[in-house]
């Protein structure tokens, strides 16, 4: 029975992503209550561009709405339902986006990446860097087998990443998406496998 619970222990343990991850130029971080102010500049910043895709982000109007982000997003992490990272700049200490690993599948395990970086800041090859840092841990030290991502048919630059990435197409799923205007939109899903990751690593 103790070996049987220690090893019970070890695999919950084994699944828990890094509270935060270190890049040449960014800060990944999990979010924390003292988070609450750079989450609500960031959405202000950049609602216009949020609202199609992050429609629950885009809706962040106050400081208190923020924290209730924040206080969801540590529920979601805690029941290890997903991961919410947000993005700084190591020189600057300032917030520039956010990346959060989701709709996983333990049994797999697979999951599902999603992302986005300040538009004052995009170009800059910080999504790549992030991106990057994610894959490294959910390959690396999670041992996922997949990580997806659904991109609009309309964000050509998401696209074109996920393929310099190494994410390759799995097809169209038509009309599986209700953006935050209204707008129902087909969806490119496109995956990297561990096999496929090993050999570009």
């Amino acid at each position: 029975m103790g070996a049987n619970r220690c090893g019970r222990v070890r695999e919950m343990e084994k699944r828990l992503f890094p509270e935060a991850m270190e890049t040449e130029r960014l800060s990944l971080r999990r979010y924390d209550c003292e988070h609450v102010t750079d989450i609500a500049r960031l959405v202000r910043e950049n609602r216009e561009q949020l609202v199609r895709e992050f429609a629950q982000l885009a809706g962040l109007q106050d400081r208190g709405q923020a924290k209730a982000f924040i206080e969801e997003k540590t529920k979601q992490w805690e029941d290890e339902r997903a991961f919410c990272y947000g993005i700084w700049t190591r020189a600057e200490t300032k917030q520039i986006g956010q990346i959060q690993i989701k709709n996983i599948a333990w049994e797999v395990p697979s999951a599902e990446l999603s992302y986005f970086i300040d538009r004052e800041q995009q170009g800059r090859g910080y999504a790549s860097e992030s991106i990057a840092a994610v894959l490294r841990v959910a390959f690396g030290e999670m041992q996922f087998e997949r990580i997806f991502v659904r991109i609009l048919p309309v964000n050509r630059e998401s696209f074109q990443l996920a393929r310099k990435l190494g994410f390759q197409e799995e097809g169209l799923h038509r009309k599986a998406f209700r953006c935050g205007f209204g707008e129902l939109h087909d969806v490119r899903y496109l995956s990297i496998v561990a096999e496929e990751y090993g050999k570009k690593v």
